[in-house]
């Protein structure tokens, strides 16, 4: 039986596949540039991006790609250069078409040695970029109208919560106000208006407007603080004896009897002494609303390597996680807790004071139940001052 016919296997040499294969590239300009920088081959790629037939291009300078900025800049012949140099350079910007139309390139040059190690030209691929730096750019464009969208919602609700927590702060001190008001005018009216119920009222009047001139008070550092606007009179300070100033000026408060200090004397630091006073101030209230009737409060001061600081650790109901990372902002608060007065602002004052000090507050805690601890770090007296 007759073996079948087979048919010859044609194969195509390796130079020509080559050849073939990157004339035939339309995606990314793939050419051929002699020592000097002038084009020695041109594929369907390299027409359909630059524009130039082979005809109109070959044995020009690669120089004409570019813009009239970087010509004059010398930056056809810096590449070469640099890919002379280290071998191979990556470039990314604009390139001029035959048409005059401006495009966005991702380029790298290699440079091309013959066995022997001399440069016989170099290889040139090119890629338009255009559209994708476009989209990037659409995107990038979308994500900052997103944030802005979310930081004015963000606004938005802090304005809410604010009107929320304000209104409901105010409220008791003038409601107080108008209940003592109204009493004594009832009394007057009646003819019952003693000096007992006289007295009683001016109290409760005297109490209610020295709370709504904390509240002002708290409301005025906050927008003086975050807009700068409050000098800060650096001058050598006892952190110690501040301290027990503090402690000992709290001595009439229920509940001052549980406060302690531990504090070396002295602990040195520049820094302002009303402003830290009231950073103390607020960190002691701050622990005796949060713990119960008995629960000790403990204030340390130490000096460190590289300042000073203060502790206020207390016996109270904790910090959750989460309630941790918001703990410092306008606000913020430990605990959703509406029976505990105040607006949430007295950390968030105390952490831009002592920022303004150049210092850090943190706060600890093993979580609900367990108690916290807000420790001050301040930055100590320079050496020689």
């Amino acid at each position: 039986m007759a073996n079948p016919q087979v048919s010859p296997v044609h194969t195509v040499p390796s130079e020509v596949a080559f050849r073939l294969l990157v004339e035939a590239v339309v995606d990314y300009a793939i050419i051929l540039l002699d020592p000097a920088g002038r084009v020695s081959t041109w594929n369907r790629g390299a027409k359909r991006i630059n524009g130039y037939s082979a005809s109109e291009i070959l044995g020009e300078s690669f120089a004409r790609f570019y813009t009239d900025a970087d010509r004059a800049a010398g930056k056809p012949q810096s590449l070469l250069d640099a890919a002379r140099r280290d071998e191979r350079v990556e470039d990314q910007g604009w390139r001029v078409r035959k048409d005059g139309s401006p495009f966005w390139a991702d380029v790298v040059i290699t440079a091309l040695h013959d066995d022997d190690g001399s440069l016989v030209g170099f290889s040139k691929v090119t890629r338009d970029s255009t559209e994708r730096r476009e989209a990037e750019r659409r995107a990038r464009e979308l994500a900052v109208e997103q944030q802005a969208r979310v930081a004015a919602e963000e606004a938005l609700r802090a304005r809410d919560h604010f009107l929320s927590i304000a209104s409901h702060e105010l409220k008791t001190p003038v409601a107080s106000l108008q209940l003592a008001t109204e009493g004594l005018l009832r009394s007057k009216q009646l003819g019952t208006l003693d000096d007992g119920r006289l007295t009683v009222g001016l109290e409760r009047m005297r109490g209610a407007t020295e709370r709504l001139g904390q509240l002002v008070n708290e409301l005025l550092d906050v927008s003086r603080l975050t807009s700068g606007v409050t000098p800060i009179a650096f001058a050598t300070t006892d952190l110690a004896e501040l301290s027990r100033d503090v402690i000992e000026g709290l001595d009439q408060l229920p509940g001052a009897d549980r406060i302690a200090l531990d504090a070396t004397a002295p602990v040195r630091v520049p820094a302002d002494r009303v402003r830290l006073e009231q950073v103390l101030v607020n960190l002691i209230d701050n622990a005796m609303k949060y713990s119960g009737d008995e629960a000790r409060i403990d204030v340390r001061v130490r000096s460190v390597p590289d300042g000073a600081t203060v502790e206020v650790r207390d016996e109270g109901v904790g910090i959750e996680e989460v309630a941790r990372r918001r703990l410092f902002e306008p606000f913020g608060r430990g605990r959703s807790t509406s029976h505990i007065p105040g607006m949430g602002l007295g950390l968030f004052i105390s952490r831009q004071i002592v920022e303004r000090h150049g210092g850090t507050i943190r706060a600890e805690s093993n979580g609900e139940g367990h108690g916290a601890t807000f420790t001050v770090w301040l930055p100590g007296v320079p050496d020689g001052a």
